[in-house]
């Protein structure tokens, strides 16, 4: 290697040039940046950058563009002495939170970020993110807020979504659990009543009188009886859960209605004792579903039976009100606990009470009337006490479309 200083001498002007050659591509590079860069990168910002005094109320001292699309507001109104501070647009149930999560990071002389509701202009209520740091003074004393804040309102409507199909699908399979618990209990006792009393009948019917075999015939007829009423209301509710229950309406007599549902468990109620009385002020014309009309005052009157006691009566009712029919099924049997009265028509209800003749009760067949009550239009209302009995009442409209 040659160390002559002449040497030397080229070699520090190559690295003096060298130099020289760096600051000139570093001049030129800055030269090329447009005056209109940063406000056009401001400008195509998705969401609102700021900067704010660290105050009570978050006065704003620079806001991008973004604000009018993200509140509502334009800029002028969210700064400093202008018609709104972003205190007052932070959802009132969040502000507590959004203070505590700044007043840390900035105690901690760390950034932060956090999601949070505001109230737009127009009242929408939005979710934000936001990640922003403070600036101190040359006392580390926080005076400034600089961040952005973006809408992930989409976001979290995809996650509560997504959240709530999860939900809906453990629950639907609760409810699939406990339906087949039901529907297997229930079905147990009425199925061995008539193995049991055909076998004894089978096994001692040449001892047997013409009323005992009376009697024994009408208790195997009454568990059929109750066998076909759950396959029935089973089969409803299969179709009411696959979407397969339209409504379709026509104009329908309800004295004819009540009349016909009445009809239905007259046999029923004669063999329990129990009188069924009607009382219509007048026959009134309605607009709904006949079938699923019948499904509900059938399935009212099978519990009102279910649940009183012999040698009592029930009481079905047509009263005309304002607008509106009411047909109401009034028992004195052993009416409901206020602590269930409330999840009688939901399949998750926990009470599961047998009849005042030992009967099985499974629940279905006041959870169909609830939902066949919504598809015609309808509103059902009940009141019970625990030992004085209960009553239902249906409400239809009496206008006609």
């Amino acid at each position: 290697m040659d160390n002559s200083p002449c040497c030397k001498i080229m070699e520090i002007k190559d690295r003096s040039d060298n130099i020289k050659l760096r600051e000139a591509n570093a001049n030129g590079a800055l030269q090329g940046i447009s005056p209109e860069l940063l406000p056009n990168l401001m400008h195509n910002l998705p969401g609102m950058a700021y900067r704010c005094r660290f105050d009570d109320v978050w006065s704003m001292l620079f806001l991008s563009e973004g604000s009018q699309e993200l509140t509502g507001y334009g800029v002028s109104e969210l700064l400093e002495g202008g018609d709104r501070n972003y205190e007052e647009i932070t959802h009132e149930e969040d502000r507590d939170m959004v203070r505590r999560t700044i007043e840390l990071a900035v105690k901690q002389r760390r950034s932060y970020q956090m999601e949070y509701r505001i109230m737009t202009k127009s009242g929408e209520i939005k979710w934000v993110w936001e990640r922003g740091n403070a600036i101190y003074d040359q006392h580390n004393y926080p005076v400034y807020l600089d961040g952005f804040i973006i809408d992930v309102s989409g976001r979290r409507k995809a996650e509560d979504e997504l959240k709530k199909a999860a939900q809906d699908l453990v629950e639907l399979n609760a409810t699939k659990d406990r339906f087949f618990t039901l529907l297997a209990h229930d079905l147990q006792n009425p199925v061995y009543a008539i193995i049991s009393l055909s076998e004894f009948i089978s096994e001692n019917y040449q001892s047997f009188d013409r009323r005992e075999i009376e009697d024994a015939m009408l208790q195997v007829n009454s568990a059929a009886r109750g066998i076909y009423t759950l396959l029935e209301n089973l089969l409803d509710w299969a179709r009411l859960q696959t979407g397969r229950v339209s409504c379709q309406k026509e104009f329908v007599s309800l004295r004819k209605a009540i009349s016909y549902a009445v009809e239905h468990y007259a046999k029923a109620a004669s063999q329990k004792g129990i009188f069924l009385e009607v009382e219509q002020e007048q026959d009134i014309m309605v607009e709904c579903d006949l079938r699923l009309l019948s499904s509900i005052l059938r399935n009212l009157i099978s519990n009102a039976l279910k649940y009183s006691y012999p040698k009592s009566s029930i009481q079905i009712t047509l009263k005309k009100l304002d607008g509106q029919a009411e047909i109401s099924v009034v028992d004195n049997g052993v009416g409901i606990s206020r602590r269930h009265l409330q999840k009688i028509f939901r399949i998750d209800n926990d009470l599961r009470q047998y009849g005042t003749a030992n009967e099985a009760g499974s629940g279905l067949g006041l959870i169909l009337v609830k939902n066949f009550a919504e598809l015609i239009g309808a509103e059902i209302q009940v009141e019970s006490k625990l030992n004085h009995g209960s009553t239902f009442s249906l409400l239809l409209s009496t206008k006609i479309d």
